[in-house]
């Protein structure tokens, strides 16, 4: 009898003390960017490859330049002259030299200038690929020589320094998942104590698919290291109302079941 009573009270224990509910969900990362070459051009430089770190601005690959650095120089020669011609035009207005309508014809001339020039710069600039956000380059899909078409993909990079995990749940289910509530993250296939994150519900698609009647929510968390990986499967943990229960409350109700197991009467 004692024998029951322990089991019945164990389980009871676990139930209310210790039961959390797991949802899977898949891991995907923070950000993920498609580079492309917005003109066409060959390459002429490459300055990573698959694996690499890049952080935001750094510069990834170079397109053939020669002829558009030459249309620059031209425009700054012509921006100087402009300039110099400007100013002269300038002073001689202030004494009445010449009109206002010269003045303000060589004033033109000079904004004109300063556009060809801009525009010449814009197209050597153009022609350098950097990279737009922080992250790991995972694809390099051309090799030095290559022609490259306008929007045609050259590099993917990826931000693990954060992630996303992907549920998808019914209405109520999504009830346990309000907007910005902490939850607590585990990965099985790393099975390291590190594998534990917390994060927070980040997004609730305010729309439910009409084929699987679910919703889509994401949470974001830290991932410090980058150790946990897209692709991974997440158990996202749903605590209980009693799971806070306290070790002294548990062990206030030990104390009860050591009583009522020695008011057991022995046969």
């Amino acid at each position: 009898m004692k024998k029951i009573i322990l089991s019945i009270l164990l389980v009871v224990i676990s139930k209310s003390a210790f039961c959390a509910d797991f949802i899977s969900g898949l891991v995907f990362p923070y950000r993920e960017v498609i580079l492309s070459s917005p003109v066409q051009n060959f390459i002429t430089e490459l300055q990573v490859r698959e694996g690499d770190k890049v952080s935001a601005g750094d510069k990834m690959a170079q397109l053939y330049v020669k002829s558009v650095e030459l249309d620059l120089q031209r425009a700054e020669a012509a921006l100087r002259k402009r300039k110099f011609e400007n100013s002269g035009s300038q002073n001689l207005f202030k004494d009445k030299l010449i009109s206002e309508d010269d003045a303000l014809a060589s004033e033109i001339e000079l904004r004109l200038a300063q556009l060809q020039y801009e525009i010449a710069l814009e197209a050597v600039q153009l022609r350098e690929i950097r990279a737009p956000i922080s992250g790991i380059v995972v694809e390099r899909n051309f090799e030095i020589g290559e022609m490259v078409s306008v929007g045609e993909a050259m590099f993917r990079v990826v931000d693990i320094d954060q992630i996303l995990v992907y549920l998808y749940l019914t209405i109520e289910e999504a009830h346990d998942f309000p907007l910005e509530q902490t939850v607590e993250l585990s990965f099985p296939e790393l099975n390291t104590e590190e594998s534990f994150l917390k994060g927070v519900v980040h997004f609730i698609d305010p729309r439910v698919d009409a084929a699987s009647g679910l919703l889509e929510i994401r949470i974001l968390a830290d991932n410090p290291d980058r150790l946990v990986k897209p692709g991974l499967r997440a158990r996202v943990a749903v605590i209980a109302e009693n799971q806070g229960a306290k070790v002294g409350d548990l062990e206030g109700f030990g104390s009860q079941i050591a009583k009522l197991i020695e008011s057991e009467p022995h046969k």
